[in-house]
């Protein structure tokens, strides 16, 4: 799971700086300019980096798609893309239908498609296409989505090959919440979750996303006390700034958890 000072307060501050001393130097050139100036990369990332705000998470969806638009060989433009309208569809529209959803997450996993075909050894589009196989699975419905099953795991593999530590060893998380999330005539194994999510863990302890899920591993085979100590972390943890907007969100889970296991 970024906060960024406004244009505006700055302008402001300096036009008042100006107004109290008259020896002050010359205000900057208006940060509209600057903004003009920036590339549609530039701005659907800034956009992403306030994605806690709605509106700018769905503004960096919508600049992410021009930014590739304006330059079809733009890697970034596309597999980014693609993680933006995982957050939107997962966070912002989390209460939104399965329909809705499966829009949203469709429409990511064209974008991650792109990218791979950019860029077959680029790990993030591998990474969030799978991620985004897996979200439009349990939209549309686990039993109704187990053919992709094999694609997920295919995309994780690509990436445990070729970076295991993209977005906080998220494959090992990925491998983890599917086998727990399947049922078990259909591959689902708690083992393999625990072990999965265990290494992701190990890579990444301030993920809390991977806690969370480890939790709810631990908590369905019996290990309550483990369960609880991963929900409890989660409460008392500093967010890392790289998954800070999603951290209010898995912390409200960690909480509900906390008070129904206790």
């Amino acid at each position: 799971m970024k906060t960024q000072v406004s244009w505006g307060i700055l302008v402001f501050l300096a036009a008042a700086a100006v107004g109290v001393c008259a020896q002050a130097p010359p205000a900057q050139a208006p940060p509209v300019q600057a903004q003009a100036a920036r590339s549609p990369l530039e701005r659907a990332e800034a956009a992403y980096e306030q994605r806690a705000n709605p509106e700018q998470a769905r503004a960096a969806m919508q600049l992410f798609a021009e930014a590739a638009k304006a330059d079809p060989k733009s890697y970034d433009a596309l597999w980014r893309g693609a993680r933006a309208c995982y957050f939107y569809g997962e966070y912002t529209r989390a209460k939104a239908s399965g329909d809705e959803k499966m829009t949203l997450f469709q429409d990511g996993i064209g974008r991650a498609k792109a990218a791979v075909a950019l860029d077959p050894k680029g790990v993030e589009g591998h990474f969030w296409l799978g991620v985004l196989y897996g979200v439009y699975g349990e939209a549309k419905g686990i039993f109704k989505s187990l053919s992709l099953v094999p694609s997920i795991k295919q995309e994780m593999k690509t990436c445990q090959d070729l970076n295991p530590a993209v977005e906080g060893y998220g494959p090992d998380r990925v491998l983890g919440r599917m086998y727990y999330k399947l049922p078990w005539f259909k591959g689902g194994d708690n083992k393999k979750s625990i072990h999965y999510l265990e290494a992701s863990l190990k890579g990444a302890p301030t993920n809390a996303l991977t806690r969370l899920y480890l939790a709810e591993t631990y908590k369905d085979e019996g290990m309550k006390d483990k369960a609880l100590e991963q929900v409890k972390t989660i409460v008392d943890m500093t967010p890392d700034p790289r998954w800070a907007p999603e951290f209010t969100s898995i912390k409200a889970k960690a909480e509900k958890l906390l008070q129904k296991w206790s």
